[in-house]
């Protein structure tokens, strides 16, 4: 395969990092205010601190996205996000569906069942930059697809 990152490329975003809690901090205030009182409620209906503090750190995890930052990185071959508990990534040639959500892309790899179909959230955040690095990923992705599509016909 060649190089879908070349001269031409080279001006778009490459990696970047969403923070949405920095970028939101009233949103984030919010969150953790209703995150304290409902494990508050825990706590008082259960009268213990481990369910109160469980259900804190549960809370936390499930919204750990938003409170902790997410790197995302275009090579030639893949787009990797590393996300705080984990790093994914997704070949650009095995990329199916790409579904615009505003701050973030949806990536869709289709595997031989649906259940084994890979999804990657790919967070844009919220700046000036948010079109372009749309506009990156789209264009990496149809770029991909027309060199696999020339190397498949030569073959």
């Amino acid at each position: 395969m060649s190089h879908i990152l070349d001269s031409s490329t080279k001006s778009l975003p490459q990696q970047w990092r969403c923070w949405p809690a920095r970028d939101r901090p009233f949103t984030g205030l919010v969150a953790c205010v209703i995150i304290m009182l409902l494990a508050g409620a825990v706590l008082l209906a259960t009268g213990d601190w481990m369910w109160g503090s469980l259900a804190l750190m549960g809370m936390f995890l499930a919204l750990i996205g938003f409170f902790l930052p997410t790197d995302v990185a275009l090579s030639d071959t893949k787009i990797i996000v590393r996300e705080p508990l984990r790093v994914r990534g997704m070949q650009w040639d095995s990329i199916q569906v790409c579904k615009d959500g505003g701050d973030a892309l949806l990536l869709i790899q289709h595997g031989a069942r649906r259940s084994r179909q890979m999804r990657l959230v790919v967070p844009l955040g919220r700046s000036q930059f948010t079109q372009v690095r749309k506009q990156a990923i789209e264009q990496l992705c149809m770029q991909c697809k027309q060199v696999v599509a020339t190397d498949t016909v030569s073959s």
